[in-house]
Formats: structure tokens, sequence, C-alpha cells
């Protein structure tokens, strides 16, 4: 923890005073093991809602201080073949806060001219508190994946993985209409959490044959959707034991360097037609989506945050989070 200058502004960014910020698994990987793309010294911190405070001379017919406000991390170009169709999660200039430019993990962060240009600046409804407002950027990158999965009323889903993404996957597969929600979870404390979120069936595959299980809880058919939310081979092997003929499986969390390669029964993908995929980040509209889902009521965001620290207690918070002792861990500035 150290003191530097407060951000200077140019014509067309914006500063913003911190209120919340969550940490995210990304934060603890590169804490504990760096990243290419971060250059040292480096801010992290993506996921917060904060206060205007400074407005560019572009931007003062647009935004005002005092504005409360959430902001998109990923920085798009606009212009790219993949930002023109919506494909924003794609684009091929894509940068961040938090990894390439400093984030949020600081009393204030300067918002680059990327963020409004494309429409990444969000005005926080009145409703919503500022801890709440933070979390809609994991919950767009859950919204990405589950829309990409079409998933659907009356749809049975299975999530592997119950930490705070599984969580959350969880939690909009019921506002969006699942019938059933499984969850398989080897940590038997985050399992008994899960159903706090709405699972209806808990599995721990260390203890009973996944497949199994599912196949008797679906009367022999598998889950419609499957989402991968932990990032381990094993999961993605067990992904395709578990749908239903013509499932959709996404592979949300990716794997560790090294772990990547894995040997998959592409049979199963083949006689029964399973459509397989990844989803990463969220498009501007996902962004925008996900916070009028939080502010509409639907979604009990606030559960999510078990743990909350000031900002010169930056490293307890880190050990919090990657102790898995809490779900989301929050700095408050």
């Amino acid at each position: 923890f150290e003191e530097i200058e407060e951000p200077t502004i140019g014509d067309d960014e914006f500063l913003v005073r911190v209120k919340a910020a969550t940490v995210c698994a990304t934060d603890i990987r590169i804490y504990t093991y760096g990243d290419p793309r971060v250059k040292l010294p480096r801010i992290l911190g993506h996921e917060f809602a904060g206060e205007i405070q400074k407005v560019g001379a572009n931007l003062k017919n647009h935004l005002k201080a005092g504005m409360r406000v959430i902001v998109n991390p990923n920085m798009y170009c606009g212009r790219c073949r993949y930002c023109v169709t919506g494909r924003h999660e794609l684009c091929n200039s894509r940068y961040a806060l938090g990894i390439d430019v400093d984030g949020a993990f600081a009393e204030y962060i300067k918002i680059p001219p990327e963020a409004f240009k494309t429409g990444g600046v969000c005005e926080v409804p009145d409703n919503l508190s500022y801890e709440e407002a933070a979390l809609v950027e994991p919950l767009s990158a859950c919204l990405h994946g589950q829309e990409f999965a079409h998933t659907g009323v009356g749809d049975i889903v299975a999530v592997i993985g119950a930490g705070p993404i599984g969580l959350m996957h969880i939690a909009l597969a019921k506002a969006i209409g699942a019938s059933k929600v499984i969850v398989s979870e080897v940590d038997d404390e985050r399992l008994k959490e899960a159903a706090n979120f709405g699972a209806d069936y808990l599995i721990n595959p260390l203890k009973e044959d996944l497949a199994s299980r599912v196949n008797e809880i679906t009367d022999g058919q598998g889950a419609d959707v499957v989402i991968v939310a932990v990032g381990s081979p094993v999961t993605q092997q067990q992904a395709l034991s578990i749908a239903a003929k013509g499932g959709r499986i996404n592979f949300f969390a990716g794997l560790p360097a090294g772990k990547e390669i894995v040997p998959l029964n592409t049979n199963l993908i083949h006689y029964r037609e399973l459509f397989v995929f990844g989803t990463s980040s969220q498009s501007i509209y996902d962004f925008r989506k996900t916070l009028a889902l939080v502010s509409s009521g639907v979604l009990n965001v606030k559960r999510f945050i078990t743990h909350r620290f000031p900002l010169n207690e930056m490293t307890k918070a880190f050990e919090v989070a990657s102790s898995r002792g809490g779900l989301k861990v929050c700095i408050n500035p």
C-alpha cells in the first residue's frame, strides 16, 4: 500500500472516486502468479462502482461530477468487425482496466476515452448501492455465458463448481426460468451455499457418481445446459457425460497454463449432437442488460458480498479471497 498522485485526465477522459471494488479470481491470479499483460507497477481491480469527480472538456455535455457510475472495464475500439456486429468481447484492440492500465483498487481511477465512446459508462440507479453496482461486471460475464447457452424457461441446468461465479450462474439460471438446477461441487460447505442461491440438487462427485446421479434426477435425459464454472480438466470431461442429447455445454472457466490440453470423448459430441463452446468477458449490451436486471430486484446480489475491507487492508482482503472462506470480497476505499 502506497500513496501516489491523483491521476490527471485528458479532454476525453474522466476521473472516478471509487466507492466499492470487488476482488475477482483474475486479480488473485495476477497477484499470485503475474501475467504477461500486466506491466509493473500496476493497480489491479476491474469490478467497481464510484462517483465521477472530474470530467474532461469534451465530455462535459454528457457526464457530470457527482454522477454515480459503473464502467465496463474492457475498452473496445468500436470499429473492428467484432465491435460493429456487437461482439465487443472479441475486439481486436481490446484492453482492460486493472490489467493493461491502472484499475480500481485505489481512491481514484482514470477512465479512458473508449469507455464513453463505446457506451461502456452507465449511471447507477438510486435504488442500488455501490457494492451492488460493482457486481454488475462479473454478473454480466455470466449472463453472456447463459445467453450463449440459450438457457430458457423449463431447461434443466447443471453448474459444475460453486464458487462465487458458479453461484452467480445458479442464481441467473433460476431467474431465467430453469426448471431444475443441479450443482456439482467437491467442497461440502460451498455445496450447502449453492442451495441458498437456488440450487435444487446438490452433488459432491467425490462421494457420488455424477453422471449416474444426473441421470436419476433427469429421468435418464441429462442436462439441457451445462456450465463449467471451475478451471479443472476433469470437470470439462464430466460436462460431456451429463449433457442431454442436443445439450449446450459452456466451458466458462479457463484452465491453468500447462493444463489446457484435455482428452475428451468426442464421440459424445458427435453422436449426441452436443454444442460445446466457451465464453469470456461480455459485450456492452450484456453489461447494460445486467445493470437493468440487478436494478429490477430480480436478483438479490447483496448476499454475494461476505467480506469488506478498507483500501489499506488490501493484502488481508486478498488473503481472504484466496482462502475460499467466503464469497465476494469488497474493498471500500
